[in-house]
């Protein structure tokens, strides 16, 4: 029996030793500073509960489409809640990259820009096989990743095709995904 604990915007569900943790902000877990805030407050319970492993999920199409765009607009130019915001998002990622035990991304759908970015902070990554992408696709957009998400995916799939997938915005399918090695592994 697992015992199912309810945070606002991620749900735990504890499997004896592993701590599953799903974003929970329908309808595809855009990325704001509260559901980032309640990650990292979800690892940190999940750890002085005595978990082994974590789980991070998110929902059946898109794992994370990443930042909240809409509300980092909605911001403006309040450089103070913009700065808020972006270091919300880097204490998350840092918080799953730095994590003591091990952190597997089990991502049912897409997982594009900061998705992929909280999947890249994961020491595994599975991806659903079928019509899902996965990539830093903000060249798509205008952005340039900044440096320490471009070293994130570089200590992934390598120097050389990390600028490729950079330059490009490339959003690689679940097959291409995995012969790249970007993710380790496909659900059937």
């Amino acid at each position: 029996p697992h015992r199912i604990l309810r945070m606002s915007l991620i749900q735990t569900t504890v499997h004896g030793t592993i701590h599953e943790l799903r974003l929970a902000r329908p309808p595809v877990n855009a990325l704001n500073p509260a559901l980032c805030a309640d990650l990292v407050q979800a690892l940190r319970e999940a750890l002085a509960r005595g978990a082994r492993g974590i789980v991070l999920a998110g929902g059946p199409k898109v794992f994370s489409a990443g930042l909240d765009v809409p509300y980092l607009l909605s911001l403006g130019d309040d450089q103070a809640a913009l700065l808020q915001a972006w270091t919300a998002f880097f204490e998350a990622a840092r918080a799953l990259a730095a994590c003591p035990v091990l952190v597997v991304a089990a991502m049912a759908g897409h997982a594009p820009a900061g998705g992929c970015v909280l999947a890249l902070c994961c020491d595994y990554r599975i991806l659903a096989d079928g019509p899902y992408r996965i990539g830093l696709n903000e060249t798509q957009v205008g952005l340039v990743a900044p440096d320490g998400i471009q070293a994130l995916l570089a200590r992934v799939v390598g120097p050389h095709r990390s600028e490729r997938l950079l330059v490009a915005g490339a959003m690689p399918d679940a097959a291409e995904a995995l012969r790249i090695g970007l993710v380790d592994e496909l659900a059937h």
